[in-house]
């Protein structure tokens, strides 16, 4: 999908709860196959729905 989708980059959103970096990690994997390489960003948002943490992976 990646090779595919002509992104130019791709936004991983995560609540804090801990089942949710899975989410970071699956994406990571993607890309480690795709042939097409984009910037990843991974946003965290608390459960009160403030953004806790933004960063580029």
């Amino acid at each position: 999908m990646i090779d595919d989708a002509n992104v130019n980059t791709l936004t991983v959103l995560m609540m804090e709860v801990p089942c949710c970096g899975g989410i970071l990690q699956m994406t990571k994997a993607a890309m480690q196959k795709a042939t097409r390489k984009v910037p990843i960003k991974a946003v965290v948002i608390g459960i009160s729905g403030k953004i806790l943490q933004e960063e580029w992976v």
